[in-house]
């Protein structure tokens, strides 16, 4: 299989992967908040929020571990493959101790830091939280053997394994729902998903590497100095990444309350289902641009870092312009129920466009950390990454507690933290390492696509105004017109010129009788 194709194939998986989150959050959402209702609902947010936080205790093994199990496949070093993924697994059992004792804790103090929690939750918390850390272990082992899957290029047998641990689990959480369990079947359903996806991930990875020894873990010193050289700066920029993506959510239920947590989410879910699926655009382009960058073929990488922009400013302009001009009818007609009224929605739309307008400034850094990350610089987005959190954290708390804006103040925090720390400085770092003019940079990437967004958010404004929708079939008519006027803009202004006369070239020999030469 050719390069060109692998790539495709690699990102198509998780394109797919990443809709089907999307297809099961559209139809599966709205009866899991108006099942549980806004304060169980935002109790539940809370939660696993504040477990993806504990996964952070493992200071970058996690991701320090697929590094590495990349690195040393790109030199054919199967025993330091092993001595890294064995290494990896010990390090995060023993991190796996300390978070199992954060998360016991936490149970017992949750309802102090978010007073708005009623009573009758504190018995359940402090027995779920504790079960909620549990998940964090089994998780970052499933995460370590899927690592072994990417490094080999094989994001579609990883991403399928997903896919299967996500019907299991959307079809436990209906059951449990139904059966009136609430947040105390969720825990379960996703504690046991988990493991079956570790099961899966384990033997998928012994087959696509038949060399692979990952057992029993150890802490090999060798191994693990290198991974903690490595791991600290991925820590601190996890966490960075972890404040920026998730700070808005502990902010409003500490300062707004838990209920407003649901209406915060209802906002936000969309845009952060689209960032994860346009970040699977730097994800899959990693692994070549870590072997290229050992290699020091400086211009293959920047030749992946223009592909992984131009294709995040086609896919990213679409989605988050869409959300703009379409969201506020779109959470109407999905998400009003007895549970969450009128009045949610607007505030909801209120957030999703706010957040989709920080998520535009972001597309041009797509591709930036990872190429960083490869030629050793990751430090530097470890102090981006907590600059941009920090900033976020600063000014959502000043605009929500001095100005009163509520949870649109928590959303301009990260909007204005983002447009000040990061939607220049970084693909700015990146290109001076790979000796790239970033003027030139940005004349061929961000020229275009402003072009693009002012053509597209134009006719969405006009589509909007002359066919009003109220209904699911008016409003997928109004998406279906938005998506036809786009293509064209895209072709013209997106699409380089060397891709057009390649598809127009493809397209042409597709159209030949079969026996014309």
């Amino acid at each position: 299989m050719t390069t060109a194709r692998i790539y495709a194939r690699n990102l198509f998986a998780n394109w797919g992967a990443h809709v089907a989150g999307l297809v099961v959050m559209f139809l599966v959402s709205p009866f899991v908040i108006n099942s549980l209702g806004k304060i169980e609902y935002g109790i539940w947010s809370l939660l696993v929020v504040v477990t993806g936080y504990m996964g952070m205790l493992d200071l970058g093994v996690r991701a320090s571990t697929g590094r590495y199990v990349i690195l040393y496949l790109g030199k054919g070093d199967d025993v330091r493959v092993n001595e890294t993924i064995r290494t990896g697994m010990g390090a995060y059992t023993v991190a796996g101790c300390l978070i199992l004792v954060v998360g016991v804790v936490l149970g017992w103090f949750f309802p102090s830091l978010f007073t708005s929690v009623p009573a009758d939750y504190y018995g359940v918390l402090r027995v779920l939280l504790p079960a909620m850390a549990v998940n964090v272990w089994v998780t970052a082992v499933r995460v370590i053997y899927s690592s072994v899957l990417t490094a080999h290029d094989r994001f579609d047998i990883a991403r399928a394994m997903d896919m299967v641990v996500l019907a299991i689990q959307t079809a436990g959480t209906v059951v449990v729902l139904k059966l009136g369990y609430g947040i105390r079947g969720l825990v379960p359903v996703v504690i046991g998903c988990n493991l079956v996806g570790l099961v899966g991930n384990r033997y998928l990875a012994r087959r696509t590497h038949p060399g692979l020894r990952a057992w029993p873990p150890s802490l090999i010193r060798g191994r693990l100095r290198e991974l903690f050289s490595y791991g600290v700066a991925a820590f601190i920029c996890g966490i960075g990444q972890k404040m920026i993506n998730q700070v808005d959510i502990l902010i409003v239920g500490a300062m707004i309350g838990v209920a407003a947590v649901t209406t915060y989410s209802v906002g936000g879910m969309l845009v952060y289902y689209s960032a994860a699926l346009i970040g699977q655009i730097g994800a899959t382009f990693f692994p070549p641009v870590q072997r290229a960058a050992v290699r020091g073929q400086i211009d293959q990488v920047r030749t992946l870092l223009y592909r992984q922009v131009r294709i995040a400013l086609m896919l990213g302009l679409l989605m988050n312009a869409g959300f703009i001009a379409f969201g506020g009818k779109f959470i109407e007609l999905w998400m009003v129920g007895p549970k969450f009224g009128l009045a949610d929605a607007g505030k909801a739309t209120v957030v999703m466009t706010i957040l989709a307008g920080s998520r535009l400034l972001y597309l041009l850094t797509i591709g930036s950390n990872g190429l960083l990350a490869a030629v050793g610089h990751i430090k530097f987005n470890a102090v981006t990454a907590v600059a941009e959190a920090l900033a976020n954290l600063g000014l959502s708390v000043l605009f929500v507690a001095a100005f009163g804006w509520g949870l649109a103040g928590v959303a301009a925090g990260s909007l204005a933290a983002r447009l000040i720390s990061r939607a220049f400085i970084v693909p700015w770092y990146a290109c001076r390492k790979i000796g790239l003019s970033f003027g030139r940079f940005l004349l061929e990437t961000a020229g275009p696509a402003c072009l693009a967004g002012a053509a597209f958010g134009g006719i969405c404004y006009a589509i909007r105004v002359g066919f009003p929708s109220v209904s699911w079939r008016q409003f997928a008519m109004q998406v279906a017109l938005a998506l036809v006027c786009y293509v064209p803009i895209a072709w013209i202004l997106l699409v380089p010129q060397a891709d057009r006369r390649l598809v127009m070239g493809w397209l042409r020999s597709r159209s030949r009788p079969a026996g014309e030469a």
